[in-house]
């Protein structure tokens, strides 16, 4: 069966989390497996990122440039070369089940490719808010956006905000999926400035010029890790703007259940 949805993690110092994640994904069914694709960044860190992928279809990427705060440029590059219709992002620190997983891949046929839909979080057996970062779109609607504005990127925050809004003023609304949740697990990279006031400004900014696309995706250089060798196997691409291949997509219920 021809996988429909690649699973994106961007990561900067977090072999454990990662770990855990693969742990837990080489436990899932031959079946769900075959229906899914993983696809790891690695922000530049400290340690290169190593992954065993066992059976999965697996690909880990590392930025070679070291910038701060950039997820940005690491979903831009994950949308880049996904090879799937649809994408479900999600920071590291939060863990779906292979039951979720499944409900999933088997609503694809059935979901608005102009809605967003995000998810239950749950942290310590209680409902908290959904995570800005884990949402479910698919690949043509994320470049319908304009992609993530890298300009945010070397500073903390609202990247994330600034991307919904663009969603919402170029593709569509966004829902809430009742019956899927995310688990969230304690970890925080520790030492880095959070400090918002730059980005702060930066979306304001934005908000009263109009929100105008972001301009120059992927202003960095990457490659892609031997998975089985943990060493480069492809060689540094250069920065570039990239399109969406064209894509038709039915205009589908999208399920609330």
């Amino acid at each position: 069966m021809t996988a429909q949805l690649t699973l994106i993690t961007h990561v900067y110092n977090a072999q454990g989390p990662v770990d855990r994640q693969l742990a837990l994904w080489r436990q899932f069914s031959p079946a769900l497996q075959s229906r899914l694709k993983f696809l790891v960044i690695d922000d530049h860190s400290d340690v290169p990122l190593t992954v065993d992928c066992g059976p999965l279809d697996l690909r880990l990427l590392r930025v070679d440039d070291d910038i701060d705060w950039n997820m940005p440029g690491c979903r831009n590059l994950a949308a880049t070369v996904a090879e799937t219709p649809w994408m479900l992002y999600f920071d590291v620190d939060n863990v779906v089940s292979e039951a979720s997983l499944m409900k999933i891949v088997d609503a694809l046929p059935r979901l608005d490719p102009k809605r967003l839909h995000v998810f239950r979080r749950v942290e310590n057996g209680v409902d908290v808010e959904p995570h800005i970062n884990s949402f479910l779109i698919t690949r043509q609607g994320f470049f319908a956006t304009g992609g993530y504005d890298e300009d945010f990127s070397g500073h903390y925050g609202f990247e994330d905000v600034l991307f919904r809004m663009m969603w919402r003023k170029h593709v569509g609304t966004e829902v809430l999926l009742t019956d899927i949740a995310f688990e969230q697990i304690a970890f925080r990279t520790s030492g880095l400035n959070r400090d918002t006031t730059r980005n702060q400004a930066l979306i304001q900014h934005r908000a009263a010029t109009g929100m105008p696309k972001a301009r120059g995706l992927i202003r960095f250089t990457w490659h892609e890790v031997d998975t089985a060798a943990a060493a480069p196997a492809v060689a540094s691409v250069t920065p570039a703007v990239l399109a969406a291949p064209a894509q038709t997509e039915p205009e589908l219920a999208t399920n609330n259940a």
